[in-house]
């Protein structure tokens, strides 16, 4: 099994090269990211480029999309920390819950529309 720091694994960043691809396209067209967060995920540049970015904790394709087009309101909040990345995860106490320094989303963050 992979060490952990708090709920963020070794492999939370996306690879360099599949990166490159997603930030190739969100500078290209307007685009709503939605990110599956089945644990946090280090996405700094996803974040800064997105037109909109969605956390999906599992809800279905549907109530996605009547998100992103008005037909039901968004709400929600993080129930862990986004990190900044992967370096200041591991300099994070891994016995320490929402513990790295300048999270992109900090514990608790989101919206109720």
């Amino acid at each position: 099994m992979a060490a952990t720091y708090g709920n963020v694994v070794p492999d939370s960043a996306f690879p360099e090269d599949e990166l490159k691809e997603i930030l190739r396209l969100l500078d290209a067209v307007p685009t709503l990211v939605c990110v599956n967060l089945e644990r946090p995920a280090v996405l700094p540049e996803i974040a800064a480029r997105a037109a909109a970015l969605v956390a999906d904790y599992g809800a279905s394709d549907t109530a996605l999309l009547d998100v992103a087009f008005g037909r039901a309101r968004a709400q929600g909040r993080l129930p862990v920390e986004l990190p900044r990345s992967m370096a200041v995860v591991e300099a994070s106490r891994p016995d320490v819950p929402d513990d790295t320094e300048g999270p992109v989303f900090p514990y608790g963050h989101g919206l109720n529309l």
